[in-house]
């Protein structure tokens, strides 16, 4: 046990002595169980898979604005992660497309995690590189006087590197991991403002594998996420229950602080269960005057064996021998 307290202890210290800039969110996602590739670098592989997924989230559905054409976020990612137990590691890449409005995001990372082996547990150290391009599409916008020659036209975009770092320790009953995305704070400047930059966001997850009959696994877990110019204005919490049936089908609840109240519910299927399907409805729970009443997300992965090095290992049976 003293091994993921010590890391959480060094992390949080570690990222409390960052000076804090002006802070953006990320985007979020309630899947995020399902996601944690995007959340931490040294989760890839996590699961011993070669995996491919694609998550899109579809947040207050039906939201107008008085003009235009709505402006409603939308956030799709699409990601891939395979181990490389030959090599103590796993790689793994993800693609975002976020847009709110005029304005939007995509971003490209490439994540490396470097795996130890502590008793029977796991701990993964990992970095992430990419980059990040944020836009305004000026015809989106709705001039108060159209034709204003100071309100520019087309869009406007710029892209910068981004860096990322974390942790991650896996154990058989919990896991636990700690990260934090744009350390090099890349400055975007569409406003005009040169210091408007990316403040550099942290991340806890933590979670417990309960057993209570055989086939049944329920995991409390938690999501914290903070920018490290640290505020309560600014600090979301998310947490809840999953529970799986013999890796079938599962199904539960989460709470995001202050925000909503979250159904999950989803399925493996085919002969080996590789292929998962699921999804997630928010039932928004604060400020529904401003805001539609639900979002969604919908989840589709496919799930291969990891790559080995080498042959491949005979499979001997009764019947066919060679």
């Amino acid at each position: 046990m003293k091994y993921p307290r010590l890391l959480l202890l060094c992390t949080l210290g570690w990222l409390g002595q960052l000076p804090g800039v002006k802070a953006q969110q990320d985007p979020q996602f309630s899947l995020f169980m399902y996601n944690q590739l995007y959340l931490n670098p040294a989760t890839a592989g996590a699961d011993g898979k070669t995996r491919l997924q694609i998550i899109n989230r579809m947040q207050w559905q039906g939201y107008q604005t008085t003009t235009g054409d709505g402006g409603a976020p939308n956030t799709l990612i699409v990601s891939g992660s395979i181990p490389l137990n030959f090599a103590k590691s796993a790689v793994g890449i993800h693609y975002v497309n976020d847009r709110i409005g005029a304005t939007g995001s995509q971003e490209v990372q490439l994540s490396y995690a470097y795996r130890m082996n502590i008793n029977e547990n796991t701990l993964a150290l990992g970095a992430r590189i990419g980059f990040q391009n944020r836009y305004i599409d000026f015809s989106k916008l709705v001039a108060r006087e159209p034709g204003d020659p100071l309100i520019p036209t087309g869009r406007l975009g710029q892209t910068q590197p981004d860096i990322a770092l974390g942790a991650f320790y896996d154990a058989t009953t919990f896991y636990i991991g700690a990260s934090v995305n744009h350390l090099n704070q890349p400055k975007f400047s569409l406003s005009g403002d040169a210091n408007n930059a990316l403040a550099p966001n942290a991340y806890i997850t933590a979670g417990y594998r309960l057993e209570p009959i055989y086939g049944l696994e329920i995991q409390p877990m938690v999501l914290v996420k903070t920018p490290l110019g640290f505020s309560p204005k600014t600090l979301s919490v998310e947490g809840g229950v999953i529970a799986t049936w013999d890796e079938w089908i599962f199904g539960g609840v989460t709470y995001r602080l202050q925000d909503s109240y979250n159904i999950i519910a989803g399925i493996n299927i085919l002969s080996n269960k590789a292929l998962r399907i699921g999804g997630a409805v928010d039932l928004i729970g604060k400020s529904r005057d401003i805001k539609a009443p639900a979002s969604y997300e919908v989840m589709i992965s496919y799930a291969l064996p990891a790559l080995t090095k080498g042959k491949k290992t005979p499979v001997r049976t009764p019947r066919f021998r060679y």
